[in-house]
């Protein structure tokens, strides 16, 4: 019997994109917290005020609950979406 050099080898484990660790789930479940917040922001046109410890109104407070909105998404989006592209 004639045993060839590529049969006296063992497979080694390669990791794959999706071997996701505990710390990647707990940055995807804080991005979908953020992102969730966010929405309610949306939906109620009403933001979070910690000045006042209070919620206060998107005609109130006009720049914060922009840069709420914008900010929000974009780490909320980078938290969820990071673990799973990098």
């Amino acid at each position: 019997m004639v045993l060839e050099w590529g049969m006296l080898h063992k497979a080694t484990p390669t990791m794959t994109c999706m071997d996701l660790t505990t710390l990647d789930f707990i940055r995807i479940s804080i991005g979908a917290v953020i992102l969730l917040y966010v929405g309610n922001c949306l939906l109620n046109q009403k933001v979070w005020i910690r000045k006042t410890f209070s919620w206060g109104t998107k005609e109130e407070y006009p720049k914060i609950f922009q840069m709420n909105i914008i900010g929000g998404t974009l780490i909320g989006l980078f938290l969820v979406s990071g673990p799973l592209l990098f």
